[in-house]
């Protein structure tokens, strides 16, 4: 046994021997099958090797700067190391030196055999660099990342390759978002916020049991974004920003863009909403800034100069039962500077120019209902709740919905009018006009300031079977000449408040689909301008007088609700 054994070492050695001195003989400048000019043998280490060379004094200068011949010592295996000449050098554009050294490092010894076309090298900064081969009839020449290979040194540890020009390796999306400078903060720590560290037990390798008993782990702890990644129906990961391995856009804006975007979002909801932005607001409007800046394909500046919309990345969050859809970002509104990509290692990055927080998501709607009457003071009833033909406004309480859950308790009380005697003799057109008022939460009234842009118009009654049918106006324009005033209240299950999701409260109450819904679908309305506005909605029939001279008991108005939704047009 012992004999069997010492004949394979034997063996191994002059195994070992052969291949070298085959090496040597295949590569060396005096062998013909090789250009001379190619091919060189150092008997001494990279380090030395380039630290002894007058020829890339700078490329060495920066090896020691950032700790490369460091690191090449104390590391006992084999290398490739890239390197330019001090003329190359020269007129190189490096922005991260730390970067760039990292890039001339592979802890793989690549021989002029492994160079095959469509090799990809991996370097110190984990990034690849793809290999190219271009034979013609009496010339072969080797490309690392399009740069030429002008040379081959053999070193006791590896291979020193001489490159004809820089190599520029672009970085990843995340790198880029890491790196970004002080007139990024805003931005990257809106993002980095909704990162944590996890531990990641698959991978951690259980090395003992402590005195309370619990496994002891050699941990391993992973990097997650709790707002941006995206997992499929089944949990699978579908999109992160830190993976190479996804496709991805990214688009940047600066402090100054976000400070203006939030400015004017909290602005639009004092006017348009009569009421302070509140934690809420802020949550939204910054996940908003957050979401628009991410893809998960690339994005061409055809795309972002254009008029098609774009959405940002969807798909499901972790631990959440439905999937996110993307943000809609519209080119003809949002902009970015195209004419200086960013090319990434797995994508482009733009610069913003030009963001905004939409009106859809500054606004998710406008509800009031027109109960608020009775808190008006005659001089405002008088104002804001014009008639033709009605009178004898009153308010009529019926209940409500609800709490459920954190979701308060919402009355279903109506305003009522009836139409005068002369109207039913005359059997004239009736209507009221109705200015968009609020409540405020000390009891007093305000007007409601719409921002332009396209809203769907829905509107709640009380269904009592009434036989006539109502036209309804905004700010003078026809929006439905044949609107059914029998909707119960808002219960429509089209439209819920922001952040309700019915199916969590279906175990409190089997009508959860019905709480404060936006009521029936009246129409699109288009408030024209470029100033938030009041808007004046007027429900007019010319049927309901005619049901009241035959006699009829349901002829009179019963109004509950109004709501604008901003459209996916609203921006």
């Amino acid at each position: 046994m012992k004999r069997s054994f010492l004949y394979i070492v034997v063996a191994l050695l002059l195994l070992s021997s052969a291949c070298t001195e085959k090496w040597d003989q295949h590569y060396m400048p005096e062998n013909k099958e090789v250009a001379s000019d190619l091919i060189e043998v150092a008997s001494m280490s990279a380090e030395e090797y380039i630290q002894s060379n007058t020829d890339l004094t700078s490329i060495a200068s920066l090896f020691t700067e950032q700790n490369v011949f460091t690191e090449l010592e104390s590391k006992d295996q084999l290398f490739t190391v890239l390197v330019y000449s001090n003329s190359v050098m020269s007129g190189a554009q490096i922005d991260d030196p730390a970067f760039f050294a990292n890039t001339c490092v592979s802890d793989l010894a690549f021989t002029p055999t492994k160079l095959v076309d469509g090799l990809s090298i991996r370097m110190w900064n984990g990034k690849y660099l793809a290999v190219a081969v271009d034979k013609t009839t009496n010339t072969t020449d080797y490309y690392i990342a399009e740069s030429k290979i002008s040379k081959i040194i053999q070193v006791d540890n590896g291979y020193v390759y001489l490159m004809s020009s820089p190599i520029y390796a672009p970085k990843s999306m995340y790198e880029v978002l890491n790196a970004l400078g002080d007139d990024y903060s805003m931005f990257k720590d809106l993002v980095f916020s909704y990162e944590e560290q996890t531990f990641d037990r698959s991978n951690s390798v259980p090395v003992g049991i402590d005195n309370t008993g619990n496994t002891v782990y050699d941990s391993v702890f992973v990097t997650k974004n709790l707002l941006m990644d995206r997992y499929s129906s089944g949990g699978s990961e579908s999109w992160n920003m830190r993976s190479e391995f996804y496709s991805s856009t990214m688009l940047i804006p600066n402090n100054t863009l976000v400070e203006g975007a939030l400015t004017k979002a909290y602005q639009d909801v004092r006017d348009a909403l009569g009421r302070e932005p509140n934690a809420n607001d802020t949550l939204k409007f910054e996940q908003y800034i957050i979401k628009s800046a991410f893809y998960d394909y690339v994005i061409s500046a055809d795309s972002l100069n254009g008029v098609t919309d774009i959405y940002s990345v969807s798909g499901y969050i972790e631990g959440e039962s439905s999937s996110t859809s993307g943000v809609q970002w519209k080119p003809t509104v949002q902009r970015v500077d195209t004419s200086n990509p960013v090319q990434l290692s797995n994508g482009v990055a733009y610069y913003t120019t030009a963001l905004k927080i939409p009106n859809n998501v500054v606004i998710y709607r406008i509800k009031n209902r027109f109960y608020i009457w009775e808190y008006c003071d005659e001089t405002q009833k008088a104002e804001y709740f014009k008639t033709v033909g009605m009178q004898n406004f009153d308010v009529k309480d019926e209940g409500g919905f609800g709490p459920l859950g954190p979701w308060p308790f919402i009355p279903y009380k109506t305003l009522r009018a009836y139409p005068t005697a002369d109207a039913i003799a005359n059997k004239s057109v009736v209507s009221v006009e109705f200015t968009g008022i609020s409540l405020n939460e000390d009891g007093t009234i305000a007007v409601v300031m719409v921002p332009p842009g396209e809203y769907n118009l829905r509107m709640g009654f009380r269904n009592q079977s009434f036989p006539y049918r109502d036209q309804v106006y905004v700010n003078d324009v026809l929006v439905n000449d044949n609107v059914n005033p029998n909707t119960h209240y808002d219960r429509t299950a089209l439209g819920y408040p922001e952040g309700y999701v019915w199916k969590d409260y279906y175990a409190i109450s089997n009508r959860a689909n019905y709480y404060d819904c936006d009521g029936s679908e009246v129409g699109i309305v288009t408030i024209e301008g470029t100033e938030l506005q009041p808007i004046r909605i007027k429900v007019e029939s010319n049927s309901l007088t005619t049901y009241a001279f035959d006699g009829s008991s349901k002829a009179y108005y019963q109004t509950y609700c109004w709501t604008l939704r901003p459209t996916a047009n609203n921006y």
